[in-house]
């Protein structure tokens, strides 16, 4: 007949046990926290877009890059574009060499800000 444990061996396996419980409840809060704010995150993103795609927009033309780019910040300000947006709505108005080179950037680039 096998020994039975004594009762403190075995209050302290259950303690051990709760112990590793609350440690893993405890990741997965905060985890679920992260993906909260990464949701509204995006969720404010997509809402700004979704503005942006309301409002026509007319990108100034871009002879001069720095003139171009210039015009394109008071743009940007004028219509209360937030900083996350600017340079998708700016990729709206790139075509031929730069369009290219853009795409090329964000492929080698991991943090472009």
């Amino acid at each position: 007949m096998p020994m039975q444990p004594k009762m403190a061996n075995r209050v302290s396996a259950l303690e051990t046990q709760m112990g590793e419980m609350q440690t893993t409840q405890e990741q997965m809060q905060a985890t679920l926290q992260t993906m909260a704010q990464q949701i509204q995150q995006q969720s404010h993103v997509l809402t700004e877009l979704s503005k942006q795609l309301g409002r026509k927009h007319t990108i100034p033309e871009r002879e001069d890059p720095m003139a171009w780019i210039t015009r394109a910040e008071i743009y940007f300000d004028v219509q209360g574009t937030v900083d996350e947006m600017r340079v998708k709505l700016a990729r709206l108005s790139m075509e031929g060499a730069t369009i290219h080179w853009f795409n090329l950037l964000m492929e080698t680039e991991d943090d472009l800000s």
